[in-house]
């Protein structure tokens, strides 16, 4: 079992790029992590690792060892998983990243749903709209309502997130209702800074795409921060419709006819691409698409 813990140690700093990077994700101290590598150069009598100040290198004695031992490691981790699946539940520590917009839409499913499930899953849940590096920081699972952009992650969809472009019913009796995507130029437009495009927002139709460049008082990286400014009438917003599905329910924010966003968002649920995924990132990924799809989610998608 020691050589098997500091053989994880090792491929741990390796996918890491650091015995820090390593230590975060492991959840102990960069102190331990030297010491199990040392343990394994020791026992091997070869260096795998090189230091300087700045990087690490792997030698070409740990260039080979690190792809047996990853190997290896899966492995050990798929047989105790087909162990876990087969006779008991997943158990264990799950780490989630998502962000608060997600969770505060879906607090049941995501949090006391699952919990109820799964008992013998304890939740580390990183609420954050920020693009958390999962192997750096030794996160599982992230939830994310964009495009996937990283191919090193497996990426699911889970559901669609359309966006609607909305204001305050007392803003546009104010200001007036924009028609068309070039009327915003006249009009404050909140802009949440998680749109790769910014503060250009592209709009589709008849099958004609058109593009503006807006401004507005306020710039902020929260969906939900962006429709309350709306609510409160500080402008025109595109949000994703489930973050302000009650507020157009019940009348304090309306859609604003300037044609539908050229772009699309979607919720995923993202993880590290591995050979082996454990029982408790496959078991939350499966309970949130299966909750979305009851839910009516993902009936546009």
């Amino acid at each position: 079992m020691d050589r098997l813990t500091n053989m994880e140690a090792f491929v741990r700093v390796v996918d890491a790029g650091s015995f820090s990077g390593a230590a975060r994700g492991w959840g102990c101290s960069k102190a331990a992590v030297s010491k199990y590598v040392a343990g394994l150069e020791a026992h091997l009598g070869v260096e795998l690792l090189r230091r300087t100040t700045r990087a690490l290198h792997l030698t070409d004695a740990g260039r080979a060892y690190y792809a047996r031992c990853a190997a290896l490691l899966q492995e050990v981790a798929a047989l105790e998983g087909d162990l876990e699946a087969g006779h008991r539940a997943p158990q264990g520590v799950l780490r989630v990243t998502a962000p608060p917009s997600f969770v505060d839409q879906y607090r049941a499913l995501v949090l006391s749903d699952f919990r109820a499930r799964y008992p013998g899953i304890r939740m580390d849940l990183h609420l954050t709209h920020r693009m958390v590096d999962l192997v750096e920081e030794g996160f599982d699972v992230a939830i994310r309502v964009t495009a996937p952009r990283d191919s090193s992650l497996v990426a699911r969809r889970l559901a669609p997130a359309p966006l609607v472009v909305v204001a305050a019913p007392a803003y546009l009796q104010a200001a007036g209702t924009p028609r068309t995507a070039a009327a915003l130029k006249d009009h404050a437009c909140l802009v949440d800074t998680n749109f790769r495009g910014g503060a250009r927002w592209r709009f589709s139709r008849g099958g004609k795409v058109s593009q503006v460049d807006v401004e507005g008082p306020f710039r902020v990286n929260s969906p939900v921060v962006v429709c309350h400014l709306a609510e409160a009438g500080h402008g025109v917003a595109i949000v994703p419709e489930y973050v302000a599905s009650e507020a157009l329910a019940d009348g304090r924010l309306v859609e604003v006819p300037v044609g539908k966003p050229a772009f699309s968002w979607s919720m995923y649920a993202v993880y590290p691409r591995r050979r082996f995924v454990s029982g408790r990132v496959r078991a939350f990924v499966d309970h949130l698409a299966a909750g979305l799809a009851a839910a009516g989610v993902n009936r546009t998608g």
